[in-house]
């Protein structure tokens, strides 16, 4: 019985001490220049290995630059949000998150704000599809055997998909004349991966966006101060998007179901092959080759 009992009381010291790390997902922000955003943080704190809890009533401050730091705190869901004005002058800043709790242990992140001329054009792009070597999924949480795995696959041979250079020669001559911005179904925690094998298999800049974002609301708060209010429910970012560039007039994807989705926004889709799709919005290129050939 005392074996059963020492072997309870280890089991439990064993999976205490093996969590307690912080784990904050930002989405990039993209917005108009000199227009006011709002910045939706989560902050969630990892134990017992995989439980990722939500870390209430925690200060977390932002700040894009060198500009005024603002800072707001977390709901029961370990949301937190602020309104912040773009830089007036396009172009790709950075933003940082900071928290530091009672007991001194700290966590920041850093994410990319881009700020556009609304008048520019602006592609969307379907990421998933794309042609590239895509990195290893990560859960938010680190530890020994994550970096050995890594380190594995790191040795592996890499190779990427054949039209790989089609595609990105393609990409770079739309970015020549309008931004480009990558949507993606993969979580916020993997985006810094996402942003990675882009660059690493030479794509255009641009930020990453999920096609679906925590609705936001505002709400009065103390002394007058506009309070914002996290909401469950998910809502599209085309249409939001649209409302600010209005020359965000097409979308390029291998996926009908994307092509769909841009259409409902109002969009022209552009599919890449021989995914299903028909309809006046729809316009059809083979390969990736002929669209950096020809462009739109």
């Amino acid at each position: 019985m005392r074996s059963k009992l020492f072997g309870l009381s280890l089991l439990l010291v064993l999976l205490a001490g093996c969590g307690g790390d912080y784990i904050l997902t930002v989405p990039d922000q993209l917005s108009a220049a000199g227009n006011d955003i709002t910045v939706v943080a989560r902050l969630q704190r990892n134990d017992f290995f995989i439980l990722n809890l939500a870390s209430v009533k925690a200060y977390l401050r932002f700040q894009i630059g060198d500009g005024i730091e603002r800072c707001a705190s977390t709901d029961k869901l370990g949301y937190s949000a602020v309104r912040m004005s773009m830089p007036r002058k396009p172009g790709r800043y950075d933003l940082a998150i900071r928290y530091q709790d009672d007991d001194g242990d700290e966590v920041a992140k850093t994410i990319a704000v881009y700020a556009w001329d609304p008048a520019k054009p602006v592609i969307a792009i379907d990421m998933d599809p794309l042609p590239r070597r895509r990195a290893k999924l990560t859960q938010g949480r680190k530890g020994w055997w994550t970096a050995l795995v890594k380190y594995t696959i790191d040795l592996l041979p890499r190779t990427a998909p054949a039209d790989a250079p089609s595609a990105r020669a393609a990409l770079a001559r739309l970015a020549e004349k309008a931004n480009i911005l990558y949507l993606t179904r993969r979580t916020v925690v993997n985006h810094s991966q996402c942003r990675s094998e882009l660059s690493r298999h030479g794509y255009p800049d641009g930020p990453v966006l999920m096609w679906r974002r925590q609705r936001w609301h505002l709400v009065p708060g103390r002394f007058k101060i506009p309070k914002v209010v996290v909401e469950s429910r998910l809502v599209s970012q085309l249409d939001d998007l649209r409302k600010i560039f209005s020359n965000m007039w097409v979308g390029i994807s291998k996926s009908s179901l994307a092509g769909k989705a841009f259409i409902n926004a109002g969009m022209k889709a552009v599919i890449v092959g021989d995914a299903p799709l028909e309809g006046e919005k729809v316009m059809r290129i083979a390969t990736w080759k002929e669209l950096a050939e020809k462009g739109l």
